[in-house]
């Protein structure tokens, strides 16, 4: 059992070590996210799945202290103790609305599973970033606990520190933990470009060294005996299929979210709170690479797929007149070459409409999978160009990760032969309750990608990638923020 609040108060750590931390890749061609001076409105729960989202506009005078960007609402979930997984419109960050304490006022944390620890912009925040955000503090919520223990995360060129403070965490319908987080009073100007409000850490807090040593929200989530077991799945929508439907589930899974089983993949064995598992190996045009002993790091924070370069190239190469700058590439934008990552013996597919970025010249699109070694040779960061691909789990008692295929009623399907398993805890209700091994893989065509039978995940090129491909490659200048631990991209 946890110890009290004040207890945790009295122990909290003086400093966050690099946990909490964003990567901003940024390609040169505008697409990032962009400052309004409107707001999105959230509209009840339509018969029809697709759903257009008016933005709403607000005078100045109720402007003060809003978010000045644009953000699309998802629908609410029906399911119990699941919430709706907002975005940018661009899928380029994914966020959660919350309130806290007594105030009305409506957060947006950036949803990061590679993060343990959460933080938002204080009311006493000075910093241009905090004045076009939304910014908590006294004036805000009369139940606001607030103490001298100093908090820093850096980020390289860029930076955010406050104080820690404790207050009720509202998160949809039903789930209020009491939680410590941090209250930002120094944000860096590179925060002006995101739309997040300050970041909902969903990390394996537990593994993490020199965290901090409060209750996390899972933590908070499973003591008060607000859910069942202590994992979430996460649903990402796509924002080109209208459906405006993302969903996180505290506590269970959502069977509604995927077909068939869950894929259960054991999560290495790290200090740095990240979801890491092992990958198996990518296939393209249903020829497997020989990528072996690589590790997939699962983060929500992330929007692209970095890798180190060699890996990159193996992977674009086998794509038809390909072209690389540096560590980015691109490829013809009429291209329907199947891309599969493998974890176990399942395969699963990568949609074009995720992996393939903005238009250049000569006809070419980049590649939303960058040549960037992030970590150490064998890791790579797998955000939300493949996250948007599958149905994910993460089970914090089970020490795993779960993928699942798309449900029938998603636009996209993703190839599937996963092992049956439920949750850790046996209070969970949404999985089966067998367990078995991953079955032989079957793939399951997408747009573009010829008949099941003719890409087989089995075969093996067993061949190194040579460079090469067409001119015209994308430049691709960079914004980076070196840190010791957890990544989130944006762009």
């Amino acid at each position: 059992m946890h110890a009290s609040l004040s207890t945790w108060l009295a122990v909290s750590a003086a400093v966050w070590p690099t946990v909490t931390a964003f990567y901003p890749y940024r390609y040169d061609d505008g697409s990032k996210p962009t400052a309004s001076s409107r707001r999105s409105t959230r509209l009840p729960r339509p018969d029809s799945r697709s759903v257009t989202l008016p933005l709403r506009r607000v005078p100045a005078s109720l402007r003060t202290r809003q978010n000045a960007y644009n953000i699309v609402n998802s629908k609410d979930p029906t399911q119990k103790n699941s919430v709706a997984i907002d975005q940018d419109g661009s899928d380029l960050s994914y966020m959660v609305a919350v309130t806290i304490g007594d105030s009305k006022e409506e957060y947006h944390l950036l949803l990061d599973s590679a993060a343990s620890n959460t933080w938002v912009m204080g009311q006493d925040c000075k910093s241009d970033a905090c004045g076009i955000h939304t910014t908590f503090g006294h004036g805000d919520s009369s139940s606001l606990q607030t103490q001298d223990t100093p908090f820093s995360v850096t980020y390289g060129t860029g930076s955010v520190s406050g104080t820690l403070a404790t207050d009720t965490l509202h998160i949809g319908v039903s789930l209020s933990p009491s939680v410590t987080f941090g209250l930002a009073t120094n944000v860096s100007s590179e925060f002006k470009a995101y739309p997040m409000d300050g970041i909902l850490g969903i990390g394996r807090g537990a593994n993490v060294k020199g965290a901090v040593d409060a209750p996390q929200i899972m933590d908070a989530l499973k003591t008060e005996n607000l859910i069942g077991s202590k994992l979430y799945g996460i649903h990402l929508s796509r924002s080109s299929d209208g459906l405006n439907d993302g969903e996180l589930d505290l506590g269970d899974v959502n069977k509604a979210r995927f077909s068939g089983d869950l894929n259960w993949l054991d999560c290495e064995p790290n200090d740095t709170g990240f979801w890491e598992v092992a990958i198996s190996d990518a296939s393209v045009n249903g020829k497997t690479l020989g990528l072996q002993g690589k590790k997939g790091i699962m983060d929500t924070g992330t929007s692209y797929i970095l890798m180190p370069p060699a890996d990159a190239l193996a992977i674009h190469s086998q794509i038809p007149n390909f072209a690389q700058s540096g560590e980015t590439f691109s490829v013809p934008c009429d291209t329907k070459t199947p891309l599969q990552f493998i974890f176990g013996k399942t395969g699963y597919n990568i949609s074009t409409t995720d992996w393939l970025g903005g238009k250049l010249d000569s006809g070419l699109c980049r590649s939303n999978m960058v040549g960037r070694q992030t970590f150490n040779e064998s890791q790579w960061l797998i955000g939300d160009v493949f996250l948007k691909n599958v149905y994910s789990v993460f089970d914090f008692d089970g020490n795993r990760v779960g993928l699942g295929t798309p449900g029938t009623g998603d636009d996209q399907q993703s190839s599937s032969s996963a092992a049956s398993s439920s949750p850790s805890s046996p209070s969970a209700t949404g999985a089966s309750q067998s367990s078995a091994a991953p079955a032989a893989t079957q793939t399951v065509a997408v747009e573009g990608s010829p008949d099941p039978s003719s890409t087989p995940v089995a075969e093996s090129q067993g061949q190194s990638a040579q460079q090469g491909g067409a001119a015209g490659a994308v430049k691709a200048p960079l914004m980076l923020f070196t840190c010791a631990l957890s990544l989130a991209v944006f762009v």
